[in-house]
């Protein structure tokens, strides 16, 4: 029995179901700290806040969800060493869809606690300042996509460990300025978060073009793994880098929506606001 998912070298794929203890664990803790948090906090008196109060436990519960989805059976093994364009789907199901969620999920009280705990927070104003924050994330996941490093540390399951951390790390940072208010950001406004979003849907990392345009597969974990019905590695390699370019277009189109609702619902109460007031 594994405890994390990583390459079987020289196993052929089967869909009889495997256990991944570790996984479950990860996402048990999770699940356990957020509840235990909620039981701490005062009951919404409001019905419109007992209404929020259950949205964010769904969104919550969604991410926590979505990363299960992607660490365990069959994503996680097909993802570590036989499919790369499954990796790929992992690595947007990890980085850019659970983390939001989980952000989203988090109660007012969990972002205010934070100004409490100076470490922390000081912390947080040194990694996600929007630039910052665009800057580690894009660099994360080029160089956890570098064919080389990927054979590596798919070879063992404390470097598939890592690389999922890593990845759900990278996705934390770069979705903070958008999703918190703590630290407060004053200049990134809806217009720039529009971009922060946008332009990160148009970058096209190197290990894109290393994965359409290479005429053998870049990836040897995936070239030597047992091959799953007609598929080969090199046309699963071209699957792959449109997963990886597409999918998180997609998803920053429908995250650049959710932003600009936001900004029009915020300029809609500003202007009531405005009308309201007592010349």
């Amino acid at each position: 029995m594994r405890w994390w998912c990583s390459a079987s070298q020289g196993v052929a794929w089967t869909w009889a179901w495997q256990p991944f203890p570790g996984v479950w664990l990860v996402i048990i803790l999770i699940a356990l700290a957020y509840a235990w948090y909620l039981r701490g906090l005062a009951a919404p008196a409001d019905p419109e806040q007992r209404r929020h109060r259950r949205l964010q436990i769904a969104q919550f519960a969604a991410g926590l969800f979505c990363l299960w989805l992607a660490l365990d059976w069959p994503l996680g093994p097909l993802g570590s060493g036989y499919l790369a364009s499954v990796h790929m789907v992992r690595y947007l199901l990890i980085s850019l869809i659970a983390p939001p969620l989980l952000l989203l999920g988090l109660p007012e009280e969990a972002y205010t606690g934070l100004k409490n705990h100076r470490r922390i927070l000081a912390f947080l104003h040194n990694t996600t300042q929007p630039l910052i924050a665009f800057f580690i994330f894009n660099v994360v996941i080029s160089v956890t996509h570098w064919p080389s490093l990927v054979d590596r540390l798919m070879a063992t399951q404390v470097g598939s460990f890592f690389l999922d951390i890593i990845w759900l790390a990278a996705g934390l940072i770069f979705w903070w300025p958008v999703v918190s208010r703590v630290p407060e950001w004053p200049g990134f406004t809806y217009v720039w978060k529009l971009a922060y979003l946008g332009f990160n849907g148009i970058l096209i990392r190197p290990v894109f073009f290393i994965l359409l345009f290479s005429k053998f597969p870049a990836y040897a974990t995936y070239e030597l793994a047992p091959p799953i019905g007609r598929t080969s590695a090199w046309s699963d390699q071209q699957l792959a880098a449109g997963v990886m370019k597409l999918g998180s277009a997609w998803i920053m189109v429908i995250a650049m929506a959710f932003v600009f609702a936001a900004w029009v619902r915020a300029s809609e109460k500003s202007a009531r606001a405005s009308t309201a007031a007592p010349s």
